[in-house]
Formats: C-alpha cells, sequence, structure tokens
C-alpha cells in the first residue's frame, strides 16, 4: 500500500485565507461597543446543512429529522424526545485553531471530493440562543463546545431551534476546502 496524501496539503493558501478571516471577524466583533467575544464556529461538510443531516450523509448512527443521535440523547423509551444532557450536543469551535483542526481531521474521513466549509454564528448575548439551550464546554478541550438541551423536549422542538440557529449562522462560500484522498 502506499503512502497517503495529508488531507487538504495543496490547500494551504485556502487555509490561510480561513484564518485570516476568523482573525477579521473577531476583531470587528469585539471592537462592536459592549460586545463580549461570541463567535462559534462549525464545520460543515457538503450535503449536510449547517445544524442538520441528510440521510445517508450524517456517519454512523441512526438519524431522526435530521439530528444524529450521537449528537443528542434521544430517549431509549420515546424516541420523539430529546433528553437534557451537557454531555450530548452540536460541536462547536470557538477559536480558528481549533476550526481549522477540525476541519482537517474530519476532511480525512470524506471522499475524494466532498466539500467541506466553515460556518460562524454570532452571539451577541444569551438572547442569541435558543431557550432550553446552552453551551457546554468541554473539559478536555477550552476550544471545544457543545450546543446542549437544558431540558427534555420533542425533537420537532430541536429541530425548528436547530433550524434558526441554521438561519442566523454565516457560512464561508468562497473558503470551501475539498477533501481528497489516494483510491
Amino acid at each position: 500500500m502506499g503512502k497517503k496524501k495529508p488531507v487538504f496539503q495543496h490547500q494551504l493558501k485556502t487555509l490561510e485565507d480561513l484564518k485570516s478571516r476568523i482573525d477579521e471577524l473577531i476583531t470587528e466583533h469585539s471592537k462592536l461597543p459592549g460586545s463580549t467575544l461570541g463567535i462559534a464556529f462549525r464545520t460543515v461538510i457538503e450535503p449536510n446543512g449547517s445544524t442538520l443531516y441528510q440521510e445517508g450523509f450524517h456517519g454512523r448512527g441512526a438519524l431522526r429529522s435530521g439530528i444524529r443521535e450521537c449528537d443528542y440523547k434521544i430517549s431509549e423509551s420515546d424516541p420523539n424526545w430529546v433528553l437534557a444532557s451537557n454531555e450530548h450536543g452540536l460541536s462547536f469551535s470557538s477559536t480558528m485553531g481549533h476550526a481549522v483542526n477540525t476541519m482537517k481531521f474530519l476532511g480525512g474521513f470524506q471522499k475524494k471530493g466532498t466539500k467541506i466549509k466553515c460556518g460562524y454564528w454570532i452571539l451577541e448575548d444569551a438572547m442569541s440562543i435558543p431557550d432550553g439551550m446552552k453551551f457546554v464546554q468541554d473539559p478536555d478541550n477550552p476550544e471545544h463546545y457543545l450546543l446542549t438541551i437544558t431540558v427534555d423536549m420533542k425533537i420537532s422542538d430541536l429541530v425548528f431551534k436547530l433550524r434558526w440557529i441554521s438561519q442566523r449562522m454565516t457560512m464561508m462560500e468562497d473558503l470551501t476546502l475539498e477533501a481528497y484522498k489516494d483510491a
């Protein structure tokens, strides 16, 4: 077997563009009056959306209404309910370095030609996050956060909240990376 090429090896310029764009966002946001730094970055692998997944493109485990069972804790007794948990939620990055490393890591598992994007969500205040949800910092990595739910809710309510969030996220369309592997 031959050696595999590192993912994104020939896309360093694009990664530098991503670093510059994120640094600009952080600088601009932190200069706003009364602003606290609150930018959350998320890796999005096409054809999935920024918060919901499509059947066949979600990895392992079951998918319920676009929600991966590994992301949120689905009730075993009633799969129409999602249970509150500080250990389950969508992954977000709080820094550019973590966002780029996540893109590189996840890119290593994709088929050749898969488009990988970075999305961001500017959080102005606590009102930016829907009721019943919060960010929980990963105890093992201060740059990684989970968007968790704080109260049990119907899966349809969680889908509604995740769609609301996705409408407030911006995708860096001009900085799309393309995964490649040796066949």
